[in-house]
């Protein structure tokens, strides 16, 4: 495990130095100024405009590193082929795609944490401690759910371009969030073909429309402990499936 670590730290001082690093990290802290601004003008709404925006601040920026670090990391490595410097050493392909994965989840987990103890900060929240329960379940939901997409657009852009990997990365991410309403609009038409196509993406599409709880409603009421149970196994098990998919390709990728 000492070449992953090593290889992760590697990676994450890689993305630091990475423009994309610092463009959603400008671009998340303008949407939190952005909702701390909004919730001035309706003091009554404040805290629920600022939750909702802060959250979606934190998931942007997370989902924004995945995407891009997923689709361009290792296919520019490969292209370049300067990922040979590394095999040619006693370093499996395994550990070097673990490697690059660990990387980038340190660098969102960096994130996570920073946003979040910005957002908890301008919600308010070092004076209520019942609220940090709830508003760590969220931000983790988030993390779980930027680790998947990861997962994901690594293992396309070792099948297809990256331009590709990146856009079915955000397709299959739009498509996660509206398994709910495609169920319901499905049931609603009474087409047998539209029923089974929806049934057929709850098993090839994480369902991250069970994970729609970034909101001022989810932090002051809570979440349950089978929601949150359930949320860190589907997510983990798809992390997984798409880790397992990504060695496999990458152990049949021809670089030379």
């Amino acid at each position: 495990m000492s070449k992953v670590w090593t290889l992760a730290k590697t990676t994450l001082r890689e993305m630091l130095r990475e423009k994309v690093f610092f463009v959603v990290i400008v671009i998340a802290v303008v949407l939190i100024a952005l909702s701390f601004l909004l919730g001035a003008l309706s003091l009554a709404e404040q805290r629920k405009i600022l939750a909702d925006f802060g959250f979606l601040a934190v998931q942007i920026s997370m989902l924004g590193i995945s995407l891009f670090s997923g689709a361009y990391l290792i296919a520019k490595e490969v292209e370049k082929q300067t990922c040979l410097l590394i095999l040619s050493r006693p370093v499996s392909r395994a550990q070097f795609i673990l490697g690059k994965i660990f990387g980038v989840l340190a660098l969102n987990s960096f994130l996570v944490v920073a946003l979040g103890l910005l957002l908890a900060t301008l919600l308010g929240l070092w004076g209520e401690s019942n609220l940090w329960l709830s508003f760590t379940q969220i931000c983790l939901s988030l993390w779980f759910e930027s680790a998947v997409i990861l997962a994901l657009v690594i293992c396309l852009s070792l099948v297809v371009r990256p331009v590709l990997a990146l856009s079915s990365g955000v397709v299959i991410f739009l498509l996660g969030h509206w398994l709910g309403d495609l169920a319901f609009f499905a049931e609603k038409s009474k087409e047998a073909f539209f029923i089974q196509a929806v049934k057929a993406l709850h098993w090839i599409v994480p369902n991250l429309y069970r994970l729609n709880w970034k909101s001022a409603y989810f932090l002051e009421k809570g979440l349950t402990n089978n929601d949150v149970a359930w949320m860190i196994a589907h997510m983990t098990g798809w992390f997984l499936i798409y880790v397992l998919l990504t060695n496999f390709f990458f152990r049949r990728k021809d670089i030379v």
